[in-house]
């Protein structure tokens, strides 16, 4: 058969866009960082632990922090951050008010700069307290861990404008590691905490001797329409046995905004929030965020371990940092569900210690925005045995150059 030269131009084109629409997004800039930068010596996390209100009262592990990733939200001239101290928090009495659980993990707000996120006043450590409504989360009293970092500020001309939610990461009693995320609301700048309940489980369910497995804690990401919230969490599916042999490396939740603050700031008293979906063969509709399968969204990359996303404004993308521990590496999606397959940042962790919990912080109005450069923070380290008394706050800095991007396509 002889085809014509408009049938031929029309079959090539179609050819062309068919490779283009399974070709990879590639990233829009070449990100470079710096060489780490200490921000909370293992010195000033020890003065800082002994000014913390209500007083630690764990000895062993002293002042866990920063045991999770950790928000910063810009205040006039200075900046409030939350993260998890990793101790254990026994039951007792401040401001008034009950504000241990006899759990590990809780919730830690300072202020200070940039450069020295534990500032010189007293760190608030409190604990995720029970929902009033016990029917909310059946399995607040079975946790081992409880604690969070990654806070959303609720937005002014929105229900609760001001207040905030939390992600918090959670743990069941195991001889590994088996953990939930969940949420949890304050309207009171962080001095307490009330449990909204689970919104992340895992596809492969809870029971003693499975392997390890790190959900991560990661935070509430809005789409940029404005209509939902983003999670990003490695997910476990279910294979069968207790071995974690069927991981994905990227999986998303989503929940519509407007009903999340309902739910947490709508009633008399916090709520149950609505139900998380998980991203499964490309629909919504199919997977709940508590049990349910998800798809892996970067399922030829190398890199796995903690996820840290963020909005780029300087890019209008979606920014992921990975670490798992050691390595760090960058992703870039334009809708939050195609990714950029991660290049490497850097090796900041090596046999003698690791980088662990990575947060983006941006350098304008809105931290929880990044520019063309923003900080990266992370956790530092040991292991040698010596634990958290030779533990440090590092910070990185990326940078997009501008003449450095690619053409997106």
């Amino acid at each position: 058969m002889i085809l014509s030269r408009r049938t031929l131009v029309l079959i090539t084109a179609a050819y062309f866009g068919l490779l283009l629409s399974f070709a990879p997004a590639q990233n829009v800039c070449n990100p470079t960082i710096t060489a780490p930068v200490e921000v909370a010596s293992p010195q000033q996390r020890l003065a800082a632990g002994n000014r913390a209100q209500p007083p630690i009262t764990d000895t062993s592990n002293g002042f866990a922090w920063p045991d999770t990733p950790l928000t910063a939200l810009k205040n006039g001239n200075s900046y409030t951050f939350f993260a998890s101290d990793g101790g254990l928090h026994s039951r007792q009495l401040w401001n008034g008010k009950y504000v241990g659980n006899n759990k590990y993990g809780s919730v830690v707000t300072t202020v200070g700069p940039l450069d020295n996120p534990l500032g010189s006043g007293d760190p608030e450590d409190v604990s995720i307290s029970p929902n009033p409504d016990l029917s909310v989360n059946p399995h607040y009293p079975s946790y081992t861990y409880m604690g969070g970092g990654s806070v959303y500020q609720v937005p002014q001309g929105m229900l609760g404008a001001g207040n905030l939610l939390i992600v918090y990461h959670a743990e069941l009693p195991d001889d590994a590691l088996y953990a939930v995320l969940g949420l949890a609301s304050s309207t009171d700048g962080g001095l307490t905490w009330t449990d909204l309940g689970e919104i992340v489980r895992l596809n492969q369910a809870y029971e003693p001797g499975l392997d390890g497995f790190e959900i991560g804690d990661g935070r509430l990401v809005p789409t940029q329409d404005g209509k939902y919230f983003y999670l990003y969490f490695p997910d476990w599916i279910a294979n069968g046995t207790l071995h974690a042999t069927t991981t994905t490396r990227v999986s998303v939740a989503r929940a519509e905004i407007s009903a999340v603050l309902q739910g947490a700031f709508g009633g008399n008293k916090p709520s149950r929030v609505p139900v998380f979906d998980k991203y499964f063969h490309k629909s919504w509709a199919l997977q709940p965020a508590i049990g349910g399968y998800s798809s892996d969204l970067n399922p030829t990359t190398p890199y796995s371990g903690y996820l840290a996303v963020a909005w780029d404004s300087a890019i209008s993308r979606y920014v992921m940092i990975i670490s798992n521990d050691t390595t760090f590496a960058y992703a870039e999606s334009p809708d939050g569900l195609d990714w950029t397959v991660p290049i490497v940042l850097g090796n900041l962790g090596n046999d003698e210690r690791i980088a662990a919990y990575p947060s983006e912080v941006g350098l304008g109005s809105d931290p929880q925005i990044l520019g063309d450069s923003y900080y990266i923070y992370f956790t530092r380290l040991l292991e040698n045995g010596t634990g958290w008394s030779t533990g440090s706050l590092q910070r990185i800095t990326l940078t997009c150059n501008a003449s450095a991007r690619q053409k997106p396509y």
